[in-house]
C-alpha cells in the first residue's frame, strides 16, 4: 500500500533553483517523451502569468549518484515548459523573453555568461507573477518501484494525459515492454545512457526541435523521414505500436492479427485473458533473448535504409505513390518479408538497386490492404507477407559458407554517440593513434585512452564507458583528417565519423595489423586481468558507411579499476581523469558496495 503524499505548494522561483540544483530525476523506463510544442508552452506560461490554476505536480522522493532528489510521477512536460521558458530558450506568446534580471538567481547565471538575454523582453511585472506563482506540489516519500509504477499508471489511464501505448508501457516492466521501449529510443534518437536523467538532460533528446536549440527535429525521425508515420503519430508514441506489432510477428507463430487488443495482450494490458499470449510471447523472448532478437530486428531494419540510402524517394513514396502521408502497414509487410528472406530464409541481398527498383509501385501490385482502421486480420498479413517475399525473392540469394549473417552496426554506433548527449563524461572521441603533423604513432595518447576507460568505469558499479577510434567532435578536427588523408567525413548530429581508413591506408599493412598494435598496448597496460580481458574481449571494428570505426568498452562489474596502482576518475566530457585524493576513498568505494 502506497503511503499518504504530502501536498503543499512551492513558488517557481524556489522550484528554479531546485532545478538548477540537479533535484528533478526522470525515469525513462515509464515517463514519456519531451514532445510539447511551442504553442503548448507558451499556453502553459500564459496560465502562470494569469494566475490560472495548474494541475497537481507528482514527486517520489529517491536518491540518485548519492544525493536525494525528486523523482518526476506527473509534470515533467510542464516543470520543463516553466524552466526552459526562464532560460530563454523560447519567447511567450506575445514573443517576449523572459527577463532575467527578474530574480538573484537568474541575474547571478546572466552576469556569469552562463545564459543570455534574448530580445524584446518580456516586463518585469508579468516576469514577477510568473516567478511567484505556487505550483501545487504533492510528494510521495516511497521508494517502492512498483508501488510508485502503479500510482503514475493510475494518475494516466483514466485520463487524456497519455497515449495508449505510453500507457501499455507505463509501469509494465518485462522482456518484451523493454526491448520494445529500447528499440524505439534507438530509432528515434532520444536514446540515453541510463534509465535515469535529470531533467536538465532531457531537453538534449526532446522530440520537439522549435527554433530554439536544443532537441531533434522529427522530420528527421526515420518514422516521418521516410513518410512511415506523421509528427503527431510519433507524438502519441505510434512507432512504438508499430515496433511492438513487428516484434509480435517475429515471435509467434502464427503470425498475430494487428488491432488494439492484441497490443494490449502483449502487455497484459486491461485484458482479463491475456495471459495467454503475454506468456506466450514472454517465453518466446526468453527462448531466443531479447538481445538476439534486437539484433536481428536493426539487421532487417539496417539493410532496409541501405536499400534507400541517397535514392531521392522515400519508402512509401517508392511502394505507394507519392500522394500517400504515411503508410504503416506497407512498412510492416516490407519489414516482416525482408525478416523472412534474411532471417529466417537466412539469404543476403544480391543486388541493392535491383531490390529498390523492385519495390516501385508494389502496394498497388502486390500489397492490397484492406480498410478496417485499426483492424488487420491474421490471414491478410500472411498473404501479403508471403506475396511480398516471393516478389523480392529473386534479388536474395543463399548465404555461403565463410558468410554467416552479420549484424550490422551503423545503428549502434548511431546510438552510442546520441547517448553521449546525456551523460558525456562516459564517452571519449579520437580521431586515431597518430599525430597528424608528423605521423607519428602517438603512445601517450594510447595510454591515456586505457586511463580514461578505468575512470569512466570508476563512476560506480555496473557504469559503463566507451571510447571510439574515428570520430572527431568538431568540424574543424574532421577538417584536419580531410586534409591529411584526404578522407571525408560523414556528420552523425554533433560529431563527424571520419573512421581509421587513413591511418591503416598510410602506416599498417591492413586493418588487423591496426587492431593488432592497439591489443599488444592494451597488453602492455597496467590494469587488472580482469579489466584488461573484458576490454579485449568487447573490442569491435565496425564499418559504418565505409568509414572503419574501433570501439572500446568497459564497464565496472568487478570493483572499481585500478590503472597503474591508483585509481582515477572523470569529471566531464574533455577532462583528463584524475587520481582519487585520500580523503574522498571513503565516498568513493562507497559507490561499489
Amino acid at each position: 500500500m502506497a503511503k499518504q503524499p504530502i501536498n503543499n505548494g512551492k513558488v517557481v522561483e524556489r522550484s528554479y533553483e531546485d532545478y538548477r540544483n540537479n533535484q528533478y530525476l526522470v525515469n525513462r523506463r515509464y515517463q514519456r517523451k519531451l514532445v510539447w510544442e511551442l504553442e503548448e508552452k507558451q499556453a502553459f506560461i500564459d496560465s502562470l502569468a494569469n494566475g490560472y490554476p495548474v494541475p497537481l505536480f507528482l514527486f517520489a522522493k529517491c536518491v540518485y549518484k548519492g544525493q536525494d532528489r525528486s523523482e518526476i510521477i506527473d509534470g515533467m512536460q510542464r516543470l520543463n515548459a516553466v524552466f526552459s521558458f526562464i532560460e530563454n530558450d523560447y519567447p511567450a506568446a506575445t514573443g517576449e523573453y523572459f527577463d532575467l534580471s527578474t530574480t538573484a538567481l537568474t541575474k547571478d547565471l546572466l552576469d556569469s555568461h552562463i545564459l543570455e538575454q534574448r530580445q524584446p523582453v518580456l516586463n518585469r511585472e508579468t516576469c514577477v507573477k510568473i516567478v511567484s506563482y505556487e505550483l501545487p506540489y504533492s510528494i510521495y516519500d516511497e521508494h517502492d518501484p512498483d508501488i510508485i509504477d502503479e500510482v503514475f499508471r493510475r494518475i494516466n489511464s483514466n485520463g487524456k494525459h497519455l497515449s495508449r501505448q505510453e500507457i501499455r508501457q507505463a509501469g509494465v516492466v518485462n522482456d518484451f515492454s523493454q526491448l520494445v521501449r529500447n528499440i524505439a529510443t534507438r530509432i528515434r534518437g532520444d536514446v540515453s545512457h541510463n534509465d535515469f536523467l535529470l531533467l536538465s538532460q532531457m531537453q538534449n533528446i526532446s522530440i520537439t526541435k522549435d527554433t530554439y536549440h536544443g532537441g531533434i527535429d522529427p522530420e528527421s525521425v526515420f518514422w516521418v523521414k521516410e513518410n512511415i508515420l506523421s509528427k503527431e503519430d510519433l507524438r502519441q508514441s505510434m512507432d512504438e505500436e508499430q515496433i511492438a506489432d513487428i516484434l509480435g510477428a517475429m515471435l509467434l507463430t502464427p503470425v498475430p492479427p494487428s488491432n488494439v487488443s492484441i497490443l494490449d495482450e502483449y502487455y497484459g494490458y486491461k485484458q482479463p485473458d491475456a495471459s495467454a499470449r503475454y506468456q506466450k510471447i514472454e517465453e518466446a523472448l526468453s527462448a531466443i533473448s531479447p538481445e538476439k532478437v534486437s539484433e536481428q530486428f536493426f539487421y532487417v531494419y539496417d539493410e532496409i535504409k541501405r536499400v534507400f540510402s541517397g535514392r531521392q524517394k522515400t519508402i512509401i513514396t517508392q511502394m505507394v505513390s507519392p500522394r500517400t502521408y504515411r503508410g504503416p502497414r506497407y512498412f510492416q509487410v516490407l519489414f516482416l518479408s525482408m525478416y523472412e528472406l534474411l532471417v529466417r530464409q537466412e539469404k543476403r541481398i544480391a543486388n541493392y538497386d535491383a531490390l529498390y527498383n523492385a519495390l516501385d509501385g508494389i502496394g498497388a501490385r502486390i500489397i492490397h490492404i484492406s480498410g478496417g482502421g485499426g483492424w488487420w486480420s491474421q490471414q491478410e498479413k500472411i498473404d501479403l507477407i508471403a506475396a511480398t517475399s516471393g516478389v523480392l525473392a529473386p534479388h536474395f540469394v543463399e548465404r555461403g559458407e565463410g558468410d554467416p549473417m552479420l549484424y550490422s552496426y551503423a545503428n549502434e554506433l548511431e546510438t552510442l554517440l546520441k547517448q553521449s548527449s546525456t551523460e558525456n563524461t562516459q564517452y571519449d572521441f579520437k580521431q586515431g593513434i597518430h599525430n597528424l603533423d608528423d605521423g607519428r604513432r602517438n603512445n601517450t595518447l594510447i595510454r591515456k585512452i586505457f586511463k580514461t576507460l578505468t575512470a569512466m568505469a570508476n563512476a560506480g558499479k555496473n557504469a559503463t564507458g566507451y571510447v571510439l577510434l574515428g570520430v572527431a567532435d568538431t568540424f574543424d578536427d574532421a577538417e584536419k583528417i580531410r586534409q591529411v588523408y584526404g578522407q571525408e567525413s560523414i556528420r552523425v548530429g554533433d560529431f563527424y565519423v571520419t573512421g581509421i581508413n587513413g591511418e591503416v591506408e598510410k602506416y599498417y599493412e591492413n586493418y588487423d595489423a591496426y587492431i593488432l598494435t592497439i591489443r599488444n598496448a592494451l597488453n602492455d597496460m597496467p590494469l587488472q586481468d580482469h579489466y584488461r580481458r573484458q576490454i579485449g574481449a568487447k573490442m569491435r571494428h565496425v564499418n559504418y558507411h565505409g568509414k572503419s570505426v574501433i570501439i572500446l568498452r568497459i564497464t565496472c562489474n568487478n570493483g572499481p579499476a585500478i590503472f597503474d596502482g591508483a585509481y582515477y576518475t572523470r569529471s566531464g566530457p574533455s577532462n583528463d581523469p584524475v587520481p582519487v585524493k585520500a580523503e574522498e576513498m571513503p565516498a568513493f568505494f562507497a559507490q561499489f558496495a
